[in-house]
C-alpha cells in the first residue's frame, strides 16, 4: 500500500474578505482614537518636565541657601540675564528663571552675585507663580515671609494642572488638579 505524496491538500494562503474587513475596522478605530490620546500624552509630558525643572530649581535654591548661609533668590526672567519686575504678589507667567545668591538682598542679579542656574520653559507650557516675580530662601532653608505659594503648570489644551506648592518652612509638595 503506497501513499501518493503528490496530491497532498494545499495549505490555505491569504486572508478571506471577512478577516480583511475586521482588520480594517480595528485599524480605523485605533487611528480615530490615537491622535487624541497622543496629544494628551505629549501635553502631560510637557507639564511633568516643567514640574521637574521647577522642583529641581527649588531644591537647588534651598540647599544653596542652607550651605552658603545666605539668601538665595529664584526670580522670573524674560531675557535670561536679569529678573523681570519686582512684584511681590500676583499671578505672573514665568517664561524663564534665574537662581542666584542675593548678597545685597535686592532681588536683582548684581555684578558680585553668583548665578546658580538659568532655566527656560517651553512656550506652550504656562507656569504661573501666585506670589509675583520672585521667591527668596533664607539661610535656615525657609522662604522669606509671604513668599510661600504655588507654581501652577498648565498647557493650553489640558484639562488638568500640575502644582508645586512651597510652604513657609521651605518644603516642596507636588499636587495636581483636574482629571
Amino acid at each position: 500500500m503506497s501513499v501518493c505524496l503528490f496530491f497532498a491538500p494545499a495549505r490555505q494562503q491569504g486572508l478571506s474578505l471577512v478577516e480583511l474587513m475586521v482588520v480594517v475596522a480595528v485599524l480605523a478605530i485605533v487611528i480615530a482614537v490615537a491622535p487624541g490620546s497622543f496629544i494628551s500624552l505629549v501635553e502631560s509630558n510637557r507639564q511633568d518636565t516643567a514640574q521637574n525643572e521647577i522642583t529641581s530649581l527649588l531644591n537647588l535654591v534651598r540647599s544653596t541657601a542652607i550651605s552658603s548661609n545666605s539668601r538665595v533668590t529664584l526670580c522670573r526672567t524674560g531675557n535670561l540675564q536679569q529678573c523681570s519686575g519686582d512684584i511681590r504678589i500676583g499671578n505672573q507667567r514665568w517664561q524663564g528663571a534665574i537662581a542666584f545668591i542675593d548678597l545685597n538682598q535686592d532681588r536683582t542679579v548684581g555684578a558680585q552675585e553668583t548665578v546658580l542656574r538659568v532655566a527656560t520653559f517651553d512656550d506652550p507650557v504656562r507656569i504661573i507663580w501666585n506670589r509675583g516675580d520672585s521667591l527668596v530662601y533664607q539661610p535656615d532653608g525657609s522662604v522669606l515671609g509671604g513668599s510661600n505659594g504655588t507654581f501652577t503648570i498648565t498647557t493650553p489644551g489640558s484639562s488638568y494642572s500640575n502644582l508645586v506648592v512651597v510652604s513657609l518652612p521651605g518644603r516642596i509638595r507636588i499636587a495636581s488638579t483636574g482629571s
